[in-house]
């Protein structure tokens, strides 16, 4: 296989960039090679009902040099499949192209990101090579992510989503007993002002850290500008993937985790 890992990398999150609100799970198939159609991809929504979605031309470009180089390193495939989950979860798979008898191989790949579906996040390949006809290709479940994990993306959603309706009283119930000033001075502001620069969706979990009592985690979120200052970022940050990245520490109080400390991470 191909180890040039930075093509597809960059292919999800060029494909993430079109996914609708609140999806769930992306699925979507490529052929780069084939005459007909190429591509096709869909996002579950909230609601659990598939939307197909647009294909960009330049995710078909990274694929097509992908497939051009694993053919060059001597591990030909004829089509990539993936899923991604909101959570943070994708898994990548290729079917081989067509062979001899004998030389017939089904290459499985699979990623595993603790965010992954975005930018910088790390992406690991294990390659399984599987001889004898005839192939069939075997997904293999990925475990999901620690119950902490999913508590901490549900306290983010549940703050994101009272940060976009400005609703002051609500974040105040998911704050520890100490807030940093950076927690205290956004409330502040969304008290006096509202939500005047953009609207959060929140994406993945990119990175995650627990040490029991404090957990660390940075988020990958896309921006729906309110402001012409913010737009302008949101439009720069389009020629790097769309994304954004925040940063949050949160403190179990005993109660479950609570928000302690925000940033916004430049880039």
């Amino acid at each position: 296989m191909c180890n040039d890992r930075a093509l597809i990398e960059h292919a999800v999150m060029l494909l993430l960039v079109e996914a609708p609100t609140g999806w769930t799970h992306l699925h979507a198939e490529f052929e780069p090679s084939s005459p007909g159609a190429p591509a096709a991809a869909s996002a579950t929504t909230p609601d659990g009902h598939p939307s197909p979605m647009d294909v960009p031309a330049e995710v078909l470009e990274n694929l097509a040099e992908h497939q051009h180089r694993a053919a060059a390193a001597g591990a030909p495939w004829r089509r990539l499949i993936l899923d991604c989950h909101s959570d943070g979860r994708l898994a990548v798979r290729t079917e081989p192209a067509k062979m001899p008898a004998l030389r017939r191989s089904l290459v499985l790949v699979l990623t595993a990101l603790t965010v992954g579906c975005l930018v910088a996040a790390a992406v690991v390949f294990a390659v399984d090579w599987r001889w004898g006809p005839p192939p069939r290709v075997e997904v293999a479940a990925l475990p999901d992510p620690p119950p902490r994990q999913k508590e901490t993306f549900a306290v983010i959603s549940r703050w994101i989503d009272a940060e976009n309706h400005a609703d002051v009283a609500r974040m105040r119930t998911l704050i520890c007993t100490h807030p940093a000033p950076s927690v205290l001075s956004w409330l502040s502001s969304l008290q006096d002002y509202g939500q005047r620069q953009g609207l959060l969706v929140l994406d993945a979990v990119t990175r995650f850290r627990d040490a029991g009592s404090q957990v660390w985690v940075t988020v990958a979120v896309r921006v729906r500008p309110l402001s012409e200052s913010q737009q302008q970022e949101v439009a720069a940050a389009q020629q790097e993937g769309g994304f954004f990245a925040d940063e949050y520490t949160l403190d179990d109080d005993g109660t479950g985790l609570k928000v302690c400390d925000l940033s916004v991470v430049p880039g």
